[in-house]
């Protein structure tokens, strides 16, 4: 690709790399920082320490304990949260503009300063063990922590970036410690702002406040993980059967990851999809059924999820299968592919009308791919995209074992 698809990352004093998206069209911003950390880099002893890292740093600092970190952005009018998933965390805060140097601050003392007191991490992983029960107590939330099994069966790109109970129960202040000073340097790190301010503040405030950042050289890699596309039951009292699909998809930031989401919006992706045609608006046998993309730097796999009841599951599965067949055999009609093309350019115009939406684009992929394309170019790719490479991907990955979940009274 030409150099001009490219964004241009800048690089601090300090040797963290950043990305400015600036807007003047409302006086506010969203800062976020990114960390290659999540629960593909774990080891099996240690599933779930990137998330408990994540809710450490926010019980307490040198400077601050937990309420006054939330109280003196929230104070503000704004917002302090964070998020792990399967191959980083995001750190972020959303603020008017006039109050930026406060969001540096408060950001950088929770990603420097952290003490680790070993009463408030107790607590914490209270708070962590209540969330996986939670998680556990909706059996939607179970057929997809299942679906990433079906897909990778054993490997690392399966976890739950939440953990599990057994690992969560005995991660150490030791452990804790070890991990964010391995994880937590300038290296590992990407900082994406978007809003109302300018380049030069921008790297002012990077300097002044991210200059003393760890500078650690480890970045962490993952091994690509192999397709398993396995069966799983997991029997629960529930109202109503949950059912995955699962099936290969498109790795992040390819070509194939444009034309798998054109793909995966004519079979689910949205109300005028095949399967919520068929399962709800036509037989009336589903409320919720839907496709979506579970998406990795150097992988991707694709999953089906409906929900219905017992009496109904084994003519829902069959309705699946055959929209899934037809598919695979016949592929999609021009009218399916120009409707469900438009429909994708149109949602990524609406994603970016908000600071946080840019912010986050930006930054999943300064961190992990190291460029970031242009929202143009984005476009222009989209608009690329024929009928005959979104039909040839299709009996691509249908053509192969399709896995199975079903989580419920089986």
């Amino acid at each position: 690709m030409s150099e001009n698809v490219f964004e241009e990352i800048k690089v601090a004093k300090n040797g963290i790399r950043y990305f400015l998206e600036e807007h003047h069209s409302f006086p506010s911003l969203s800062i976020g920082v990114f960390v290659k950390s999540g629960s593909c880099y774990e080891e099996e002893k240690f599933q779930g320490i990137a998330h408990f890292i994540e809710h450490t740093v926010f019980k307490g600092t040198k400077k601050r304990n937990a309420f006054e970190i939330s109280r003196e952005i929230e104070k503000l009018g704004g917002e302090i949260n964070a998020y792990t998933s399967s191959e980083h965390t995001l750190f972020y805060v959303r603020l008017l503009a006039k109050d930026v140097e406060k969001g540096f601050d408060v950001l950088s003392d929770i990603l420097k300063n952290p003490t680790f007191e070993d009463s408030l991490i107790e607590k914490e992983r209270g708070v962590i063990l209540e969330e996986i029960q939670e998680y556990f107590d909706d059996p939607q939330d179970i057929c997809q922590t299942e679906a990433l099994k079906s897909i990778w069966g054993d490997s690392s790109a399966a976890n739950s970036p939440l953990g599990v109970e057994g690992t969560v129960k005995k991660i150490t202040v030791d452990d804790l410690k070890n991990y964010f000073n391995k994880f937590f340097n300038s290296n590992n790190i990407f900082i994406s702002v978007a809003g109302d301010i300018n380049d030069k503040l921008l790297n002012k405030l990077i300097d002044r406040y991210f200059s003393d950042f760890n500078k650690e050289k480890f970045v962490p890699d993952i091994d690509k993980p192999s397709f398993v596309f396995e069966n799983r039951r997991f029997e629960k009292d529930t109202a109503q059967i949950h059912i995955a699909f699962t099936f290969k998809g498109s790795k992040l930031f390819s070509r194939e990851n444009v034309v798998s989401t054109i793909f995966n919006t004519i079979l689910g992706g949205n109300m005028s999809s095949r399967l919520f045609q068929k399962l709800r608006e036509e037989r009336g046998l589903a409320y919720t059924v839907y496709t979506y993309p579970v998406r990795l730097s150097n992988t991707g796999g694709t999953v089906i999820y409906v929900s219905t009841t017992k009496n109904s599951q084994r003519e829902v599965e069959n309705i699946i299968m055959g929209e899934v067949e037809n598919i695979r055999r016949d592929g999609v009609s021009q009218a399916e592919f120009e409707d469900a093309k438009s429909f994708v350019s149109g949602n990524l115009i609406l994603g970016l009308e908000s600071s946080p939406s840019k912010m986050q684009r930006n930054g999943i992929q300064g961190l992990l791919l190291g460029k970031i394309k242009k929202s143009e170019k984005l476009l222009e790719e989209i608009e690329s995209v024929g009928l005959d490479e979104v039909n040839s991907y299709a009996k691509n990955v249908l053509d192969t074992k399709l896995g199975q979940v079903v989580v419920g009274k089986i």
